[in-house]
């Protein structure tokens, strides 16, 4: 029974790539609308932003790379071969670096975002200041320590192989290479070190923010409601894009068990899922989240970016829900964390 399952999902392969395909391109544009948003309006100019930004860029490299080196080889493979036959080395061996760099690069920064999250709640007033001396450091470590782990790649030789039963065709590295990361598990062990530190994380911020609640019980005023309302939103939005991201890392996990195991058919059927479940936490997640996260950001965006009369129907039902509001006279200022 379970080998019927296995042959079923690997016989899906085309259909699982094309279901990844409708779901990343619409969240890849929304990604880039949000980056222009957030380049172009100062008010998002802060830490969380900055952070986002940084994350943007790993993100939307593995999606690219995803195409480049899997999706369009396998649905497109017997009109590209020639095409990608006469491409430099280098090319070939540089697929190999942008799925393991975006990876770990990815993950370090979503560490990053959790814990911008925590200490929005625990630091108060110094929070700004913490993280303007710490925005350097950080894009330092992103974007330096996946480099330094994996530019041996670069090294490497790589080729192509055809299939020949479908016209399809992978990229492959030379066999005899043997770098510290081929003979160690060091993105698996990544993988398990990301989802062990974010959980961690994610409790310390989630008592802290049932005590900083408790703290802040007071009568507010809608302003501070609506503040408080997408800070908490914000929140959510660091949370669960890690559970996207941790998808992610254990489906790294599952493929690097898989293949050991010498299972064929569970590989292949593992490898199928490969494309949707990257791009739920890579793209999608974090892409449609923000949208709904931040009321503020999200009209920002309509405002910029869509048609007039869409604009327009947005500002008159957000109009009647702020008529609709009931004021509450405030009895006792709270502290409020901030984005």
């Amino acid at each position: 029974m379970s080998l019927q399952i296995f042959l079923w999902l690997s016989s899906l392969r085309n259909q699982f790539i094309y279901f990844a395909i409708s779901i990343s391109l619409p969240s890849m544009l929304l990604y880039l609308i949000e980056i222009l948003t957030i380049i172009r309006h100062k008010e998002f100019h802060n830490p969380f932003y900055k952070l986002v930004l940084i994350r943007s860029i790993p993100n939307i490299l593995y999606t690219l790379d995803s195409y480049y080196c899997y999706r369009l080889t396998i649905l497109f493979g017997n009109f590209l071969y020639p095409l990608y036959s006469q491409l430099p080395n280098w090319m070939l061996r540089l697929s190999y670096f942008l799925t393991f760099y975006t990876l770990i690069a990815d993950f370090l920064v979503t560490i990053l975002l959790l814990l911008n999250r925590w200490t929005a709640i625990t630091m108060a007033m110094n929070y700004k200041k913490f993280w303007r001396k710490m925005l350097i450091p950080s894009i330092i470590l992103v974007f330096g320590l996946p480099t330094l782990l994996y530019a041996q790649e670069f090294t490497v030789k790589g080729f192509l192989q055809n299939d020949t039963s479908d016209g399809s065709f992978s990229f492959y590295l030379a066999q005899d290479f043997n770098p510290i990361y081929d003979a160690f598990p060091l993105t698996i062990c990544y993988c398990v070190a990301f989802i062990s530190i974010s959980v961690v994380i994610n409790i310390g911020t989630l008592i802290s923010y049932r005590r900083h609640a408790k703290l802040t019980s007071s009568v507010k005023n809608n302003q501070q409601l609506r503040r408080e309302k997408t800070e908490y939103k914000l929140l959510l939005y660091a949370i669960l894009t890690f559970v996207g991201h941790a998808v992610m890392a254990f489906e790294q996990v599952l493929t690097y068990l898989v293949v050991n195991s010498n299972n064929f058919d569970l590989i292949a059927a593992v490898y199928t899922q490969y494309p949707w479940t990257m791009d739920v936490g890579s793209v999608v997640m974090p892409s449609w989240l923000l949208f709904w996260a931040s009321d503020t950001f999200r009209q920002k965006i309509l405002k910029d970016f869509c048609p007039k009369w869409l604009e327009c129907l947005t500002r008159r039902k957000t109009t009647v829900q702020t008529l609709q509001t009931t004021m509450v006279v405030p009895v006792k200022q709270g502290n409020n964390f901030s984005a």
